[in-house]
């Protein structure tokens, strides 16, 4: 299944990548450091929470599992979450993800998601997710969780060359 397949979490950050700054030129190196972010408290949201939220239909199983609270200056708060039983539709026929290891969002597009709080407290998954998010200086969503999975679900199907996915 595509839960255990670490690339997934690849393909998420990738995502946000080209959200959040676009694609690359050939041959450019990163030439600056990325800003550190700092964890931060935050009366909401706290690692180990598991969350509803406004989902896609047909994903109203789906969880938000929150991993981690940070701040960043030009940012504000950043709330690390993986999202858990979605369905990215495979238009190729092949295997279709159902979760998202690693996806953050600013404090105020998780607001816009979350409904309801169903546990306060759980192991934290794996942070590979993050761990690569951080090294390839990531972007944020500033959109719904409901909406940026729609759009990884686009990028997705483009990228197995469906025009319209």
């Amino acid at each position: 299944m595509a839960k255990n397949n670490p690339n997934w979490a690849i393909i998420s950050i990738v995502l946000v990548c080209l959200l959040q700054f676009g694609s690359p030129s050939i041959g450019q190196e990163n030439v600056h450091s990325c800003p550190a972010p700092e964890l931060a408290k935050d009366k909401k949201y706290q690692p180990g929470q598991v969350w509803q939220y406004k989902t896609r239909r047909g994903e109203e199983g789906s969880r938000i599992t929150i991993l981690r609270v940070e701040t960043l200056p030009k940012v504000g708060i950043i709330v690390h979450v993986r999202v858990d039983r979605i369905r990215l539709r495979n238009c190729a026929g092949g295997q279709e993800p159902d979760n998202f290891q690693h996806m953050p969002f600013t404090k105020d597009a998780l607001d816009r998601s979350v409904t309801k709080l169903e546990k306060d407290s759980v192991e934290i998954p794996d942070l590979s997710g993050y761990e690569q998010w951080r090294a390839d200086c990531g972007g944020v969503y500033t959109i719904t969780v409901a909406e940026a999975i729609k759009v990884a679900e686009y990028t997705f199907n483009k990228r197995l060359g469906c025009e319209r996915p």
